[in-house]
């Protein structure tokens, strides 16, 4: 390997991290014998792939209030939805573009023949904003947050059926339902069903802290104003999985 060769591939490793412009690395290329067609569609190609670090999302949307909380137990509208679930959170599932359900912080789930049952594994290396690793303890934790008499979640009528919910294992949560629900796994989909770290057996939802590509920095809405607020509310964080 040349030395041009040798810088080429470096070059492409730093793409992804904001380190090279691609009127650098198309010099680089021509150097290493490509040509600026080649170059430029190499450079795209390594761009696309590689995730972005840094940097801050800045949304303007309907809704959002002075009264607007993290507590997915009451997210009601889309600035909500989008900011505080879509954004800085995840659930076991998510829908795609064509309706279809997919795993998401899940790695994936199955059922039993009746569909009473559901085992939902979680995806290996995903953590919180904080670092700690994701386990099956938080997730139960984040969902008995929406469950029992005292509850107020908005959630709360999505996991009636459920009858117990337990970690079996730091990867794998069992859910065992009074009734056969082929849906279920487009029930943790919900955009209140986002997990949260456990504390002291309960989800910790006041922190903040979730697994989604954005973190949360500040939430100043009482003290800025409704647009300021929302521009400085998501900071990104390095791509998840």
């Amino acid at each position: 390997m040349s030395e041009s060769e040798y810088k080429l591939r470096l070059a492409q490793n730093l793409i992804g991290r904001g380190k090279v412009s691609r009127r650098d690395f198309i010099q680089l290329g021509l150097a290493a014998g490509l040509t600026v067609a080649a170059g430029d569609k190499l450079f795209v190609t390594v761009a696309r792939a590689e995730p972005q670090r840094g940097g801050f999302a800045k949304l303007g949307m309907a809704h959002g209030a002075t009264t607007d909380s993290i507590d997915p137990a009451g997210y009601l509208d889309t600035f909500t939805q989008t900011a505080f679930s879509g954004a800085m959170s995840n659930s076991l599932t998510e829908v795609d573009a064509k309706g279809s359900i997919q795993p998401d912080l899940a790695e994936s789930f199955e059922t039993s023949d009746d569909a009473t049952t559901w085992v939902f594994k979680l995806r290996k290396g995903a953590t919180f904003h904080n670092g700690k690793t994701v386990t099956a303890d938080d997730v139960v934790a984040s969902m008995q947050y929406h469950m029992g008499v005292d509850t107020k979640s908005a959630a709360k009528s999505l996991l009636e059926s459920v009858t117990n919910i337990k970690a079996d294992g730091p990867e794998t949560i069992v859910f065992k339902l009074n009734s056969g629900n082929a849906d279920f796994p487009y029930i943790m989909s919900d955009y209140h069903l986002v997990v949260m770290p456990a504390k002291d057996g309960k989800a910790d939802w006041e922190s903040g802290v979730r697994t989604g590509a954005f973190v949360l920095e500040n939430l100043s809405a009482r003290r800025l104003g409704q647009a300021q607020a929302q521009s400085q509310l998501l900071q990104e964080r390095q791509t998840l999985f």
